[in-house]
């Protein structure tokens, strides 16, 4: 490691740690509430795990447990401290870009690296992510470190470890479950061999079963980790509006001509039924009203593209500066996307791996909701993206050149 890398990284751990601290005093919606949204639940779901042993869902078949169970450990540990966990997150934050750094080094060469660390380091989405006890925090650098070894590993071992990465993303994030079978695709694509892509799908296997055996029994229904329906039926509807309306229970939904309120369709006597029911009224919905729901997605895809996933604030001048945010968000998504499209000359195989990423993300965006969260695990991806360009521009060099340097 060079002696600026060495200076930057020492930078970079200062300040993710030291946000971690400062975090519900820096960051705007978390001094009105530490705990708000999604982290409300994972903090109960947390503190009884951690003092009874009891694993409860509280927001129906929808928590992968990963995370909660991190957030358990760091609870039996420290008590109940939700600094402590965000020392966590700071932690997970570190490792996330030490995979960034190393794919863009292999990639890209020393200055990429340093550059897509930095760029990482101060992303806005990637460190704020820390203050909040969100299950992406250990999202990220269980995709960060899956694509660096689907893509630099060899052998049989490689193979192992990065389905078993490939398991416990999907045990943090149960949408990405069906990743595991992209990335076997794009890895027998890639080699023309079975066994490597076999071992990686049987290692992930592996990993999701306990887990998907236990609750599968508890509630007497395959389960694959979790289900979807509810929350598919939360995102497309006709109060949605690209995101999730908290309010959504508690409205009346018009279906085959019959209006009732949603509590009384999901009148199903256990959460396997229910969520069932509401996957078959969300495409119920969506048959029903197909361009309302092709507006949907637009307002899907403008929420996602928005810096920090709010639209139409009422205070002007906060519409103000959020437009220069968009902006600038929208200028390095261009920058992103174009340095990955540069990438393919020197590693079209790597680019295709992150098209396939980037891709299931989008497509669960389309199907579930948007904004900057869903988008979070492939941050990382973009931030290569955008160091690639931003270096072959300045030093007016392709790729290939900029390994040398």
């Amino acid at each position: 490691m060079s002696r600026v890398s060495l200076w930057l990284w020492l930078a970079v751990i200062v300040v993710r740690v030291g946000y971690a601290l400062l975090a519900t005093q820096i960051d705007p919606m978390l001094r009105a509430d530490p705990l708000h949204g999604d982290a409300v639940v994972h903090d109960s779901m947390a503190r009884r795990l951690a003092h009874t042993g009891e694993y409860r869902l509280e927001k129906g078949l929808m928590t992968a447990p990963a995370y909660i169970y991190a957030m358990a450990g760091v609870y039996a540990l420290a008590g109940h401290a939700p600094i402590a966990v965000r020392l966590l997150n700071a932690l997970l934050g570190l490792l996330t870009l030490w995979g960034l750094w190393r794919l863009a080094q292999q990639l890209a060469g020393a200055r990429t690296a340093n550059l897509a660390l930095a760029l990482g380091a101060f992303h806005p989405h990637l460190l704020m992510i820390t203050g909040w006890l969100y299950t992406e925090n250990l999202a990220l650098p269980l995709t960060v470190w899956a694509v660096y070894g689907l893509y630099f590993g060899r052998g049989a071992g490689a193979a192992v470890g990065s389905g078993v990465l490939l398991g416990l993303l999907a045990l943090t994030r149960a949408n990405y479950l069906p990743f595991a079978l992209l990335a076997a695709g794009w890895r027998l694509w890639r080699e023309r061999a079975w066994r490597t892509p076999a071992l990686m799908l049987a290692a992930a296997a592996l990993t999701v079963a306990p887990y998907t055996a236990y609750i599968s029994a508890r509630y007497g229904a395959f389960i694959p980790i979790g289900l979807g329906g509810y929350v598919l039926l939360w995102a497309n509807n006709p109060y949605a509006d690209g995101g999730f309306d908290p309010m959504f229970l508690e409205r009346e939904l018009t279906l085959g001509g019959e209006t009732k309120p949603i509590r009384a369709w999901l009148d199903a006597p256990d959460p396997v039924s229910r969520d069932r029911q509401a996957m078959r009224l969300a495409w119920q919905w969506v048959r029903e009203n197909p361009w309302d729901w092709l507006r949907l997605l637009t307002r899907k895809v403008a929420l996602t593209l928005s810096a920090f996933g709010l639209q139409n604030p009422d205070n002007r001048a906060l519409a103000r500066a959020l437009r220069v945010a968009d902006g600038v968000y929208w200028a390095f998504l261009v920058v992103a996307g174009y340095g990955l499209w540069r990438l393919r000359r020197t590693h079209a195989p790597f680019v295709g791996l992150g098209g396939l990423l980037i891709g299931w993300t989008l497509l669960t965006i389309l199907l579930y909701a948007g904004g900057s969260r869903p988008l979070l695990p492939v941050q990382p991806i973009l931030t290569l993206g955008a160091a690639v360009t931003l270096t072959a521009r300045a030093q007016r060099e392709s790729p290939t050149d900029c390994r040398t340097l």
